[in-house]
């Protein structure tokens, strides 16, 4: 049904006048008059009763007014729903993150995102590189927390989101576990524990490269495919392991937490987002534009546990 025809019908029983009506709606009387019969022709019921003096709903009149009034009404809606979908306030994002960037990255940018868009979904998984690489190539997620380079990456946009620091997670038992600052340099005879390359090629490549800068080849004794379990071999006595900052949350009996420096420089890696361009969703384009926008945000490290703005150590 014209939804035109609708309105100018619940102007007329509105107003119980046709000459307010076309006021209201600013249109001429007569053709106002001739829209509201051809509805009427067109249902074959009587809506108005129509005398010199006045315009009354008849008993199909008043029916008719609820449901056209519903139907307005719902009607505006889906136009301001679609309006919300196209801008990205509604909708499903689907979105994978590290694990280690669940602990500080993804909370923020999760709130902030929140905050502007409600009524969109989020899906979150926490994953592997490796996982979020297929994920992204295989279109079951829309956008990915990332620690680049990503391999054989050719059909994803990756951008650099922020700059994490690295700690140097050593057992409590070890020489070191008291102090409150190492030297990577200093490092060259322990044995170490690191994440798997092939579930965090770039990750692993940046504890290569600063040991490398440093003047030696770590020597790995384990390997895992999780942070927890990399803090659960250093535990056990096997090793140390550098590992996001982040990961200090995670207080793992016998795991000791020191910072790492090349020099008076904090080592540091990259996270970045990732997402096919070919990807229509406009939830994601809100979502980078609303990451680009946090950027200087997410580079600030948040203070840890317990400390105030003005603690000092």
């Amino acid at each position: 049904m014209d939804l035109r025809r609708l309105r100018q019908f619940v102007a007329v029983a509105e107003e119980r006048s046709f000459r307010r009506a076309a006021e209201r709606l600013n249109v001429s009387q007569p053709p106002l008059s001739v829209a509201v019969q051809r509805l009427e022709a067109d249902m074959g019921v009587t809506l108005l009763d129509r005398t010199r003096h006045h315009v009354r709903l008849t008993v199909a009149g008043e029916a008719f007014l609820r449901e056209a009034r519903r139907t307005l009404a719902h009607a505006q809606l889906s136009v301001e729903v679609a309006q919300r979908a196209a801008v990205g306030k509604l909708g499903t994002l689907r979105l994978s993150f590290v694990p280690s960037a669940a602990l500080d990255v993804v909370p923020r940018l999760l709130r902030a995102f929140h905050a502007d868009y409600p009524d969109v979904k989020l899906m979150p998984s926490g994953e592997t590189t490796s996982q979020q690489l297929a994920a992204l190539l295989g279109e079951t997620t829309d956008v990915g927390i990332v620690v680049p380079p990503l391999h054989d990456a050719k059909d994803l946009r990756v951008e650099n989101l922020c700059e994490q620091e690295l700690m140097l997670a050593v057992p409590r038992t070890h020489a070191i576990s008291n102090q409150r600052r190492v030297q990577l340099r200093d490092l060259s005879g322990e044995a170490f524990v690191g994440f798997s390359f092939k579930e965090g090629p770039g990750f692993e490549s940046v504890v290569v490269a600063a040991c490398q800068d440093s003047g030696f080849i770590p020597n790995f004794v384990q390997v895992a495919p999780q942070m927890q379990t990399v803090l659960a071999l250093v535990a056990s006595g096997m090793g140390i392991a550098l590992v996001p900052q982040a990961m200090q949350s995670v207080q793992m009996e016998n795991v000791a937490y020191v910072q790492v420096r090349r020099g008076i420089v904090p080592v540091k890696y990259a996270l970045g987002i990732a997402f096919r361009p070919s990807n229509d969703n406009p939830a994601l384009g809100a979502f980078v534009a609303l990451a680009h926008r946090l950027r200087r945000e997410l580079n600030r490290a948040p203070l840890p546990r317990g400390r105030s703005p003005g603690a000092k150590r």
